[in-house]
């Protein structure tokens, strides 16, 4: 006789299947299978869009932003360029671009708040490398959709009616032009109001309403981002009239730089950042900053003149900062951290640091460089989306305080929040870059394939490691369960060859493990994921197969190789084919 559901989640926690499951028995082994009812009601619009909430401008968390009184020439002329062409029907597109730690994403935060305060903003959507889902492009028209529900009620049945007509149109299957036209396009266009009139009574088009992409290079779908920017110029300038204004940043990268200096839209305003003297700007944030350290540690400073620092130092500084706002407020981090701020601004002066390397340098150079320090600061590096000093202490087996006591050595780089549970980020998505290219940090570089292989191990042994339950739960073990594919992928795609035996054999363990004593659990933790979650992760395990295929120069690469076939053949079997049956049932009752 199956369990009742209550016996059977007597002890779980945040699990969640939907449809209409089966639950059988085989001895003490559960096994789930989940059939959708026809007469299940239809999901809400947030649940259908899955909108990405830390993707926005009202994200919580460190958000950065310009400081009263800074940027004043950028945002005005920025206003300029998006207000300039309200009687018109073509839409201004208004590309801002400049090098990293210009201020892009701080000017993007700032436009989108001003917007937002006039009721003006349709909707925002941040790009961030590294943090999930902000990183792809699949979650942008979603994320703007389901703010424009909010923005425009008016706008919410006909998104609603596009996704019922089309069930398809938020799938891989569909032109990012059609999903553009049928979740934002049309549901504005329909309810742009075109006239109103003044107390005079003369008619006079509305203002456009603004919606605001940050951070277009931060996107991992590089062939996807050049393809929505062509859909956006050819929409702004073509016979569809998209019905907003948008402003877009990014650095100069060439799949980017090639669409704009291609386009012949007539609308199109590039502005680069370097034509703008940030140098009055930056030397506000520094006396600014400066003066706040200066305050807050008054009794060991003292016998410190003001101003400080001297005129000649601030000089200094504002020559090694250039126009970067990002060495700026690594640099205020940094001293505004140490015991004896004078005495940290005077070292870092005698020691010639010129830019945001150097600095990277400086920090980096006071870590301690542990053992724990390294896995801690390689696993950030590596993760698919920002998590928290929870989650790294359980995934990596430390306790929260070696977490936290470790990461405070770069907190001027690496954000650590207050609590516990809310993710750890980088300040600057830059110090990726510089950690993980070796030309750049030296001995301090992160080699990310290594790193990539050594997450894999610990998810795997993370989820050995848990009690024997019908389902994994907890957003560790989760995370673990989905994205080990992903990692040892990664790993064995960058290291090739260069493998160390010793992390083939630790593997082989490990998987064999996985199917042996906890593969019920496995199958059934699959059960409760999305069918492209369950698709993701069979492509990763048959490329991760075929790559080995290629690599079998040793008798632990055929074993890894002859153990993951086990795995895969074990998916395959239990978890995609019930998936595509479950799917084909779906459609059959839909006739």
């Amino acid at each position: 006789m199956s369990p009742s559901p209550p016996a059977l989640f007597q002890n779980a926690h945040d699990t969640n299947i939907s449809g209409n499951p089966q639950f059988n028995t085989a001895g003490r082994d559960v096994i789930v299978n989940v059939h959708e009812s026809r007469s299940s009601a239809r999901a809400a619009l947030p649940d259908l869009l899955r909108p990405v909430s830390d993707a926005t401008h009202t994200r919580a968390g460190h958000v950065p932003r310009c400081d009263p009184g800074t940027r004043l020439e950028v945002i005005a002329k920025i206003r300029r360029r998006l207000d300039r062409h309200d009687n018109d029907k073509r839409a201004v597109v208004c590309w801002l671009n400049g090098p990293a730690g210009y201020g892009k994403s701080a000017l993007a935060q700032t436009i989108a708040e001003c917007y937002a305060a006039e009721r003006r903003l349709l909707g925002s959507f941040f790009f961030l490398r590294g943090a999930g889902e902000r990183s792809h492009i699949s979650r942008l028209i979603p994320t703007l959709a389901h703010q424009i529900s909010l923005a425009v009620p008016a706008a919410k049945p006909l998104i609603e009616s596009a996704l019922e007509d089309e069930p398809a149109l938020l799938g891989s299957t569909v032109s990012l032009a059609h999903r553009l036209q049928r979740l934002i396009i049309e549901p504005i266009l329909l309810n742009t109001p075109r006239v109103s009139h003044s107390s005079e009574g003369v008619s006079s088009l509305v203002k456009r309403q603004i919606v605001v992409i940050d951070a277009l290079d931060e996107c991992d779908d590089k062939a996807e981002m050049a393809d929505f920017i062509d859909v956006l110029l050819s929409a702004s300038s073509g016979g569809t009239h998209l019905p907003f204004h948008i402003l877009l940043t990014s650095r100069v990268e060439e799949h980017i730089r090639k669409k704009f200096d291609s386009s012949e839209a007539q609308f199109l305003h590039c502005l680069d950042l370097q034509n703008f003297d940030a140098c009055p700007d930056i030397k506000v944030y520094f006396q600014r900053g400066f003066g706040c350290i200066y305050d807050q540690n008054w009794r060991i400073m003292q016998s410190i003149p003001e101003p400080w620092p001297s005129a000649g130092d601030l000089t200094a500084l504002l020559d090694n900062a250039g126009s970067s706002f990002a060495f700026a407020t690594t640099l205020v981090q940094y001293i505004g951290e140490d015991r004896m701020p004078h005495k940290a601004l005077q070292k870092l002066l005698a020691s010639g640091v010129n830019g945001l390397d150097s600095l990277y340098e400086q920090v980096l150079s006071s870590a301690s460089w542990t053992e724990d320090f390294c896995r801690i600061l390689g696993t950030i590096m590596v993760l698919k989306i920002n998590k928290s000093i929870s989650f790294l202490s359980s995934l990596l087996s430390l306790h929260h305080e070696e977490v936290i006591c470790e990461l405070l050595e770069v907190q001027s780089i690496i954000k650590i929040p207050g609590d516990d549970n809310q993710p750890i980020m980088l300040y600057h998505t830059f110090l990726r870059d510089f950690l993980t290219i070796k030309s750049r940090s030296k001995q301090y570089f992160i080699d990310p394939p290594l790193q990539h292989l050594h997450l894999a191990i610990h998810c795997l042994k993370n989820l050995a490691e848990y009690p024997s339950k019908d389902f994994f739960e907890g957003d560790v073990t989760k995370y673990t369960c989905f994205n080990w594919p992903h990692h040892l992928l990664l790993g064995f795609q960058g290291q090739g060859l260069n493998v160390d035996e010793t992390i083939m054999t630790s593997l082989v363990t490990l998987l064999k493990n996985l199917l042996t004593f906890q593969g019920k659990t496995w199958y059934n933790t699959m059960q409760t994921f999305e069918s492209f979650e369950k698709t993701r992760i069979l492509s990763h395990l048959k490329a991760g197969k075929d790559l080995f295929q290629t690599l079998q120069v040793s008798i632990a690469t055929k074993n890894l190789t002859k153990q993951l076939k086990e795995v895969i053949d074990f998916y395959e079997v239990r978890v995609y084919n019930q998936d595509i049956s479950t799917n084909l049932s779906r459609y059959s009752n839909r006739q």
